[in-house]
């Protein structure tokens, strides 16, 4: 595909003789107008042919199994827009409290990097029904990713080199605000750098966004003065969190990688600087290689492995943290079914990050929701919150 062309600049200044929702609506057409003529450039389509859809080209193998998955479970999902009373989770208490200070309606929430913004995803389920979704990675300017191959599958898993690729903060709160708002999702924005200015940028200008209720630090990128990842040192990670917090009212989640030599320390540290919440776990470090080029994959070399493959060490150290600290804890890496997820309830999080499974299954999270709550009905418990920590061993009251 040809490389996309710049888009020029154009201001759309506000007439105060007419009301803000007609000149909002002019705007935006205007803006469908472009987006229609930058259309136009890729794979020599006209105009007509963009208007209509694109030019006429046989699905992929990938697109096909994708439309026989949907219309297979069209009958057992409900549509989008329907009110909750009649989902299958109705009348459940899925209710947790994922960070101090976010309640969420469930503990279902979709992981950063496998659910676009949202609004893709928004297009195949009715994604009012997640406890809530993490946005792409948003850095403080834009970024083009990393060259190719920036994806190669794994046994139960795959590799990913995408490289942190988005349009940076301010475009990212101007484009997609509104839009998070009309989906009726909590949004927590993911935010990356590599310095701790980038950090505090990303938030300030992310302020007052529609839709946002958390920030999740991704701690897990270079610190270029240091060549060090923010994450493996508890004094850097204590550092981003602190001037992170001192930015914002909003619940401050830190995620932890598994990189670090003691995660426990890194995991303590954040919550002494002020972390409402924390996230284990994210990718971990691994690379394949191409033997016919012998060369990596990867056009990095390595890359973050993530799904089933990784689950086992993420509910590991969620097992660690969450008897180390004294914040909620979400677990991440692998979740593919309820199944897995109420292993990292058990093993003590108050929620889950349904990730990887995604790009196989689009409903995957609404599956999880469901299973979570015939587990419920099942077991004849009060909410799901009568899980959390059942796995972890009993506190022994100090005695006096």
């Amino acid at each position: 595909m040809p490389f996309r062309r710049e888009r020029k600049k154009v201001e759309r200044p506000i007439d105060v003789s007419r009301s803000i929702e007609e000149s909002l609506e002019e705007a935006a057409a205007g803006e469908e107008e472009e987006d229609l003529a930058d259309l136009v450039d890729l794979d020599d389509a006209t105009a007509t042919e963009v208007a209509a859809g694109g030019p006429e080209h046989p699905p992929s193998d990938l697109a096909v199994r994708l439309r026989d998955a949907l219309s297979s479970e069209a009958p057992a999902r409900a549509a989008v827009g329907p009110s909750r009373a009649t989902h299958p989770e109705s009348g459940v208490d899925l209710a947790v409290d994922a960070a101090r200070g976010l309640r969420l309606r469930n503990p279902v929430l979709t992981a950063s990097g496998t659910f676009g913004q949202g609004i893709e995803y928004a297009e195949l389920i009715d994604v009012s029904r997640l406890g809530a979704m993490v946005n792409k990675g948003t850095t403080p300017s834009a970024r083009p990713g990393n060259p190719q191959y920036r994806i190669a599958e794994t046994p139960s898993g795959i590799l990913n080199s995408i490289g942190l690729e988005n349009p940076g903060a301010t475009e990212v709160a101007r484009k997609y605000g509104k839009q998070w708002a009309a989906l009726g999702v909590p949004v927590i924005v993911n935010v990356a750098g590599y310095s701790v200015d980038d950090y505090v940028y990303v938030v300030s200008e992310m302020a007052g966004t529609p839709g946002v209720v958390a920030y999740e630090l991704n701690v897990s990128c270079p610190n270029v003065k240091g060549g060090m990842l923010f994450g493996c040192d508890p004094g850097l990670a204590a550092e981003v969190t602190r001037a992170v917090k001192a930015e914002t009212d909003l619940p401050v989640i830190v995620k932890l990688t598994p990189s670090a030599p003691d995660v426990v320390a890194v995991a303590r540290a954040c919550e002494e600087a002020g972390a409402d919440g924390l996230t284990a776990i994210n990718t971990v470090l691994g690379m394949r290689i191409d033997t016919a080029r012998r060369r990596p994959i990867l056009g990095t070399g390595s890359g973050g492995l993530s799904g089933p493959a990784i689950r086992p060490i993420a509910v590991h150290i969620t097992y660690q943290v969450a008897q180390a600290v004294g914040i909620p804890v979400i677990g991440a890496g692998g979740v593919t079914s309820a199944e897995d997820a109420l292993e990292f309830l058990m093993a003590g999080a108050s929620a889950v990050q349904v990730g990887t499974a995604t790009f196989a299954d689009p409903l995957a999270p609404l599956k999880v929701i469901e299973g979570l709550a015939a587990y419920v009905r099942e077991q004849r418990l009060g909410s799901i919150r009568d899980i959390i920590g059942a796995a972890l061993p009993a506190r022994v009251a100090p005695e006096g």
